[in-house]
């Protein structure tokens, strides 16, 4: 059986943190990032609402080709409106939606990539994060120290494993 999970949060909470740190533990998963996912087709959406929302389109379909193909997926890319986090959770059966949460002052201050100073259209910033309570199955926040972060969503990948036993 196929299995996701799902990682979402805004512009750098630790999306691609989190999914790396699960790769080391989960044996034949498949990780799709959502940055590098838009370069497969050659960075030819913006970063406007209606382009993510195109992106997000195209990459609930190619999610839903490799479930087809029973291959299990570790995602950590925004799904910037609740249609999109219901969307993949009819659409997905054996999936977990953990959603990383960050104070957007911290977010500035820990900025490396320079993501809320350089950029427009900014998830968090420029465009709003819908954060629904009941599209999620996990809450991960992501205030303190990288250490922490990490320890908590060891927990949580705890209860997914339980879980898919």
């Amino acid at each position: 059986m196929c299995k996701i999970i799902w990682i979402t949060g805004i512009s750098g909470t630790g999306k691609t943190t989190l999914a790396k740190h699960y790769m080391k533990f989960l044996k034949n998963f498949l990780w799709i990032d959502g940055d590098r996912f838009r370069k497969l087709f050659d960075d030819d959406l913006g970063y406007t609402l209606k382009d993510r929302n195109k992106n997000a389109e195209r990459l609930i379909n190619f999610v839903n080709f490799l479930n087809k193909q029973k291959i299990s997926l570790i995602i950590s890319a925004n799904l910037t409106s609740k249609k999109y986090k219901k969307k993949i959770k009819r659409k997905f059966k054996n999936i977990f939606h953990i959603q990383i949460d960050s104070d957007l002052k911290i977010l500035k201050r820990r900025d490396k990539k320079h993501i809320y100073k350089k950029n427009k259209n900014v998830v968090g910033k420029d465009i709003k994060f819908f954060k629904s309570f009941n599209t999620y199955d996990f809450l991960i926040n992501n205030n303190n120290s990288k250490k922490e972060f990490i320890k908590r969503g060891n927990i949580i990948l705890k209860k997914i494993k339980l879980a898919w036993v």
